[in-house]
């Protein structure tokens, strides 16, 4: 019996060292990197695929993975750099050759990625570019409900201007439309931002004065009788989509920071400017 159990382990074994050795497949290796936490390694892997002009299932899943891994590589990329830009202890700009010199963003772009540097956050930002070309290449792909949610903003943290964030509120709601009855958890992410931008309308009427994204207030402004009528729609709205991410989001510590939100503007707390930018 014991000798049985010898082979069995053996042959387990062997099979799982064949599994994580060298590998000419793309997907394999990406895997293989996943699982080491390699990310940045495990992109560049999909090289093949992501560049390949003939269309295959393993194009397709290579978009998705690529695209993951992208929302993941922007905040280590950025810490990355900022340590190489510190070590460098260089006065060139932050924008300027020492990016092209640091070569990550240029085997980025070859690959069709989209990361670029935000001087303003002094982060590299994701736009979702994979997920364009995943819907643009593959129209009927499943992974196309999950993907329309982030084309909405394209990797921006809000709306900026009063004409984006009406557009973005007709997307995020003919999303919820669509999608509602899916069980998608993106679904979540929907309600939230709806809330976000209702409760940043909202702040935006009945505390004018408070300062957000754009800076101080430089014109003091007074809260008119109508600001108060639109403002009481706008509260009732996000107070509404709140409450569906309470009773319901998977996350549980989305509950709780969208609880902490729904009871501040319960009680007219002036939060909330900055899920919006109005200067624009």
């Amino acid at each position: 019996m014991k000798n049985k159990l010898l082979v069995v382990i053996t042959l387990f074994l062997i099979t799982l060292s064949y599994s994580v050795s060298d590998t000419d497949n793309p997907l394999e290796k990406c895997e293989n990197l996943i699982t080491e936490l390699k990310f940045y390694d495990a992109l560049v892997a999909l090289e093949p695929l992501l560049t390949d002009n003939k269309k295959s299932d393993d194009q397709e899943k290579a978009f998705w993975i690529a695209n993951i891994l992208c929302k993941r590589l922007s905040g280590i990329l950025s810490d990355e750099y900022l340590e190489y830009y510190h070590e460098r202890e260089s006065k060139i700009h932050i924008r300027g050759d020492l990016i092209k010199e640091w070569g990550k963003l240029d085997i980025l772009d070859r690959l069709g990625s989209g990361i670029g540097w935000s001087p303003p956050g002094g982060v590299f930002v994701y736009h979702y570019a994979f997920l364009k070309r995943l819907v643009e290449l593959y129209p009927n792909t499943s992974w196309r409900p999950a993907a329309e949610y982030y084309l909405i903003l394209e990797g921006k943290d809000y709306p900026q201007g009063s004409l984006c964030i009406e557009k973005t509120l007709n997307s995020l709601y003919l999303y919820i439309k669509k999608y509602e009855s899916s069980g998608l958890s993106e679904i979540y992410l929907a309600y939230r931002d709806i809330a976000h931008i209702n409760h940043g309308c909202w702040a935006l009427l009945m505390h004018p004065n408070v300062a957000g994204p754009c800076g101080p207030v430089v014109f003091p402004q007074e809260v008119t009788e109508e600001d108060k009528k639109h403002a009481a729609i706008f509260k009732a709205e996000a107070l509404k989509y709140y409450s569906k991410i309470i009773v319901g989001s998977p996350w549980i510590d989305q509950r709780k920071y969208i609880q902490r939100y729904y009871e501040d503007l319960k009680q007219n707390i002036p939060t909330g400017h900055n899920f919006i930018r109005y200067d624009i």
